[in-house]
C-alpha cells in the first residue's frame, strides 16, 4: 500500500517536470518563433543574404545623325575574399574540367598564379593584397585584385573556377569621337563624376537610376545557386542628341586649326549655325580637348560660349539695320565722310586708313567699313533706340543652347554709356559677345529679321523612349522681313565690292558678309592691345540663306589675320555645301551704289 503511493507520487512527479519543461519549451519557442523572430530573421538574413547594387548604365551623347561622342563602355572589377583564400590551409577542390564531377585539389598560391597569368600581375603582388586586407582586419571578406578588366579576361577568370573571386561590373566612360567636338561636349572624372560640357549641362538625362538585387551565400563565401532576388530593376540614362554634325565638326576644327597655326594666332573659333533653325552644326576652336586625355590639352572649356570678346566691325551691321529699320537711312543715303571725326568734346575716333572725305552712301560705308560713316549715320538714333535694337539680336543675353555656362556678354544700359562709348557701341566696340551670339545677329538678318535662339541641344530620350526637347527661349523678331532683305542686299555688296572679294569667292554660289577687327583688353594692364582679333561673319547663299558661319582669329603673329578669318569662313562654307547638299544660287548679284 505504502509503495503504490511513492510510484503514484513519482509518476506525479514526472509529469510535473514534464509539464514545466514542455512549457519553459514552448514559451521559449513562442519567444523565438514569435517575439524576437523579426530581429533573428533579420540577423540571420544579415549574416547569409548579400545585398548588391545593379548599376544603371549612363547615357550617350550623339550628334544630330546618331553617331556617338560619347558612350560607357561595360568592364568588370575582380575581387576576392580575403578569409577565404585560408579556409582550409589555403585549400580549395573545383572539377577538373567545366562540369566534370572529378575535383583536384588547388592551393590559394596557385589560384594566384593563375589569376596573375589573366590579369598581368604577379602572385606576390595578389599574395600582398590579401596580407595586407587581413592584417587590417582577420575576418576581411573583401579587397580588390584588377579593376576594370575586359570581357575577354572576365571569361578566363570565370573559367578557373575559384570559389572566393567574385566579380562586379564596371562601367566607364569613352569618348569614340576624341577631340572632336571634344569642348561641347565635356568629359568625366576618374570617379566617373561629369565635369564640363555636356556631360555636366545635361547630367538628369544622362544619369539612370541604379537597381538592387540580393542573394544568399554559404560559409565559404560563395553564392548559393538559385538565391538572386532582384529587388530593383535598373534603369538606364537617357541618350543626348545634339545638333552639331560630327564630320562637320571635324572638318571645322581642323580648318580653323590650320589657319591659327598658319598666322601664329593665340586662338581662334569657327562656328557653323542653320539659318532658318537656329541650330548649331559645328562650334569648333583651335586645340579642343580631347575627353579621352584631358590633360594633355590646355583648353577644357567651351571658349565660343563662355569668352566674350569685342566684335568690332561686325556689328556695323546692327547699326545699318536700325537705321533701315527705324526709316533713317536706305543703303543709298549720301554721307560726306572724313577719315577722323571729333563730334564733341574729348570723344574722337577716325577709320582704319586715311583718306580724303569721301561721298559714300550707307552701302559704301559698309563696303569699306567706315567708323566714322557709320557713326555719322547712326547718331541720329538715339542710344536708347541703338540698345533696344542691340538687345533684339541678343546681345547682352545669355543663350541657352544647352551649355552648363554660357556668357552673355558685355552691353551696359545707356545711362551707364560714356559719350565715347556711346559712339564706340555703333562699330563694334565698348561691348562684347561671344561668338554664339554673333552668329545669332547674321542668323536673324538671314532669317527675315527673325532671331531664333541659337540650339546646340536637340532632345533627351529616356530608356523608355520618352523624348524631350529644352526649351531655347523663344523667336524675337529683331527688324522687319524688308529690312533683313535689304541687309541682305547691303552685305552681298561688302563682299562683292570690297577688297576680300577673291579670298570669299566660292563658285557658283552667293556670299554675303562683313569683316570685323577689334581691339581687345590687356587685363594685365587694363590697357587696349595693340594686335588685334580680326573675324567674318557670313551667310550663304546670300539669296536664299540656309547657313550662317562666323570665323574669329585672335592676335596673330606672323600672318594676316583677316584673311585667314575669311579663309576659315570660306572653307567652312563649302565644307558645309558638301555635307548639306546646297544647291548653287539663282539669279544674280544686283550692285548697289557705294558713292554718290
Amino acid at each position: 500500500m505504502r509503495n503504490g503511493r511513492i510510484r503514484v507520487r513519482r509518476r506525479a512527479l514526472a509529469l510535473l517536470i514534464v509539464g514545466v519543461v514542455a512549457v519553459v519549451f514552448a514559451v521559449r519557442l513562442f519567444d523565438l518563433q514569435v517575439v524576437q523572430a523579426p530581429k533573428l530573421n533579420a540577423d540571420a538574413k544579415d549574416k547569409r543574404a548579400v545585398p548588391v547594387s545593379i548599376p544603371s548604365v549612363r547615357g550617350d551623347i550623339v550628334d544630330r545623325n546618331g553617331d556617338v561622342f560619347a558612350t560607357t563602355d561595360e568592364r568588370y572589377d575582380v575581387q576576392l575574399s580575403p578569409k577565404n583564400t585560408v579556409l582550409n590551409g589555403g585549400r580549395f577542390y573545383r572539377p577538373v574540367s567545366p562540369g566534370a564531377t572529378a575535383t583536384v585539389e588547388v592551393t590559394s598560391k596557385e589560384a594566384f598564379a593563375e589569376i596573375g597569368a589573366i590579369t598581368g600581375q604577379k602572385p606576390e603582388e595578389i599574395q600582398k593584397i590579401v596580407d595586407d586586407a587581413l592584417a587590417k582586419n582577420k575576418k576581411s571578406d573583401f579587397a580588390y585584385v584588377k579593376r576594370s578588366v575586359d570581357l575577354v579576361a572576365l571569361k578566363k577568370l570565370k573559367d578557373l573556377g575559384i570559389p572566393w573571386l567574385t566579380f562586379d561590373t564596371a562601367y566607364s566612360r569613352v569618348y569614340p569621337s576624341g577631340a572632336v567636338a571634344g569642348n561641347i561636349v565635356g568629359f568625366s572624372g576618374s570617379d566617373g563624376k561629369p565635369q564640363a560640357g555636356i556631360e555636366i549641362s545635361q547630367n538628369a538625362c544622362l544619369t539612370g537610376k541604379d537597381g538592387s538585387e540580393v542573394y544568399e551565400r554559404g560559409a565559404d563565401g560563395v553564392a548559393l545557386p538559385g538565391s538572386v532576388v532582384v529587388t530593383q530593376q535598373a534603369v538606364n540614362g537617357g541618350t543626348i542628341k545634339l545638333t552639331l554634325d560630327r564630320d562637320l565638326n571635324w572638318q571645322a576644327q581642323e580648318i580653323i586649326n590650320k589657319q591659327v597655326a598658319d598666322v601664329g594666332a593665340e586662338w581662334g573659333y569657327l562656328v557653323i549655325m542653320n539659318a532658318k533653325t537656329g541650330e548649331l552644326v559645328a562650334v569648333a576652336e583651335n586645340n579642343s580637348v580631347d575627353p579621352n586625355n584631358v590633360d594633355g590639352s590646355p583648353n577644357r572649356e567651351a571658349r565660343s560660349f563662355t569668352s566674350p570678346y569685342e566684335p568690332g566691325s561686325t556689328f556695323k551691321s546692327i547699326t545699318a539695320a536700325a537705321l533701315i529699320d527705324q526709316g533713317k537711312a536706305t543703303p543709298l543715303t549720301p554721307n560726306l565722310t572724313p577719315s577722323h571725326w571729333e563730334p564733341e568734346p574729348n570723344v574722337q575716333f577716325g577709320d582704319s586708313f586715311v583718306h580724303p572725305p569721301e561721298q559714300w552712301t550707307l552701302n559704301g560705308i559698309m563696303v569699306h567699313s567706315s567708323n566714322v560713316g557709320i557713326s555719322m549715320l547712326g547718331n541720329q538714333l538715339s542710344p536708347a533706340v541703338r540698345y533696344s535694337y542691340l538687345q533684339k539680336f541678343g546681345i547682352g543675353q545669355s543663350t541657352k543652347a544647352g551649355m552648363p555656362l554660357e556668357d552673355s556678354g558685355l552691353l551696359n544700359p545707356p545711362d551707364k554709356w560714356d559719350r565715347q562709348t556711346a559712339y564706340n557701341t555703333m562699330f563694334g566696340q565698348g561691348l562684347s559677345s561671344t561668338i554664339v551670339q554673333t552668329a545669332g545677329v547674321y542668323q536673324a538678318l538671314a532669317n527675315g529679321g527673325v532671331r531664333i535662339p541659337p540650339t546646340l541641344v536637340q532632345s533627351c530620350t529616356s530608356a523608355d523612349g520618352d523624348v524631350k526637347k529644352p526649351d531655347h527661349g523663344k523667336p524675337v523678331r529683331a527688324v522687319s522681313e524688308k529690312t533683313a532683305s535689304t541687309m541682305m542686299g547691303v552685305l552681298e555688296s561688302v563682299v562683292q565690292e570690297g577688297w576680300i572679294k577673291p579670298y570669299l569667292e566660292i563658285p557658283g554660289y552667293r556670299i554675303a558678309g562683313k569683316t570685323g577687327t577689334a581691339e581687345e583688353v590687356d587685363p594685365a594692364t587694363g590697357r587696349y592691345r595693340t594686335d588685334y582679333v580680326h573675324s567674318f561673319a557670313g551667310v550663304f547663299p546670300a539669296d536664299d540663306p540656309q547657313y550662317v558661319a562666323v570665323a574669329s582669329v585672335a592676335f596673330p603673329s606672323s600672318g594676316d589675320g583677316g584673311i585667314a578669318a575669311m579663309t576659315a569662313f570660306r572653307n567652312a562654307a563649302e565644307a558645309t555645301i558638301r555635307t548639306f547638299h546646297i544647291p548653287p544660287s539663282k539669279g544674280a548679284y544686283k550692285p548697289l551704289p557705294t558713292d554718290y
